[in-house]
This record gives structure tokens, sequence and C-alpha cells, in this order.
């Protein structure tokens, strides 16, 4: 299923681009989750984690988790369990039939596919009633940085950005989106753009970091 138009995140994009900057810019970037160390997030009190699927922790459109991060995924759901959802702006949202995608993707990774009316940056309301917690107790994984750094700095997440696990098979307008807004956030951050104050925010959170 291929995404498509994502009204929420075009009418929020001006705000960001000229007023907040702060929102674009990820508390951690890493290469893949696996320069993430899953105690230390538990440690810190986070109670559930959200992660965006294709190049986050599969290949674009592919139901299998990445060879890459594999391992490391394996240690995040030994310690959350029910408590990971994949957030997609494609599968789970009015796009999706039936929810027939969400469906594959749960059968197939034994995952659970939050349904949401909202596309990324949007959709906050599903995931509180989900998780039934603060959004700060919360993580967001994913490697686009208008959608999901955005979603999750806008509602109090900490926000994980990921480089893409893969060229193979990725979205053309998602490729083309992600050549302007990787090199944009660089330069604010080399202008001392930093990502929004989050109170469990602890540097050891991270073992390797891009940014």
């Amino acid at each position: 299923m291929s995404q498509s138009f994502n009204l929420d995140a075009v009418l929020y994009f001006p705000w960001v681009r000229f007023i907040k900057k702060s929102l674009a810019i990820p508390h951690f970037s890493v290469a893949d989750i696996s320069k993430i160390d899953p105690e230390k997030i538990k440690y810190y009190g986070f109670k559930g984690l959200i992660f965006d699927k294709d190049n986050t922790i599969t290949a674009p459109y592919i139901n299998k988790i990445h060879p890459t991060v594999l391992e490391a995924f394996s240690q995040f759901q030994s310690l959350y369990g029910d408590r990971i959802v994949i957030m997609s702006n494609s599968a789970g949202t009015k796009d999706d039939k039936d929810y027939e995608d969400a469906k594959k993707i749960e059968s197939d990774l034994g995952i659970k596919v939050l349904r949401h009316d909202k596309k990324k940056p949007g959709g906050i309301a599903e995931v509180n009633e989900y998780f039934g917690c603060s959004p700060t107790e919360l993580v967001m994984f994913g490697d686009r940085i208008f959608t999901d750094v955005v979603f999750g700095n806008r509602y109090g997440i900490l926000t994980i950005h990921t480089a893409l696990l893969t060229e193979e098979g990725d979205n053309k307008t998602a490729a083309k989106v992600r050549r302007y807004e990787l090199p944009l956030i660089k330069k604010w951050i080399k202008r001392g753009v930093t990502p929004p104050y989050h109170e469990k925010y602890h540097p050891d959170i991270c073992l390797e970091s891009l940014i």
C-alpha cells in the first residue's frame, strides 16, 4: 500500500518551517534503533514505544523485521511487549480499506498496528487512548522528520530519528522529501536550534548519535 496525500503534514509544515523549527529537531538521531539502549529507556520510566514501520524497522512495504535491527527490536519487545505499536501513515489509516494492510502486518510481525484517523503529525487521540499514559512517557521512532519527529515533538513525546535502512523499494515521494528535510534540519542545528525540552531526556539513552 503506497502513501497518499497527507493533509495534516501539508497544513502543519509552514508552522514548523517558519515559526517553530524546534519541532523538527529530534532528541536523538541515530543510524538505526540498535543505537538506542532499551534498558535505559525502561529505566528512565518510559511506558510505551511507537515505531514507524517502513525504513524504521522494516524495508519499505516488506512485512519482515530488517536483519539490521532484528536483535535490537527483539530487545525492545522483551521489555515492552504489547506496549509497542506501529504507527504508519498508510496501514491503519482511512486509506487502508477495512484495515487489511494493518491486519496483514499484525499477522506477519505480531505487532499491534494503531488505527488512527489523522496521519502524523496528527493522530495523538488514538495514541492516548491506547497507552493511557502521558505522552511524555512515550518514545517515537521514525525516519521522517516532518511526520514522525514533528508528531512526537508536537505532543511532548521523546523523539528518535533513524536513518533509512535501505533505498530499495523506497517511496519516491518520501525519498524526495527526505533529501530536502535532512539537510534543512542539519542547517538549523548548526544555527543553534534545539529540540523541545523533555523531562526524561538523558544523553546515555543514545549509544551512538549521527548529529
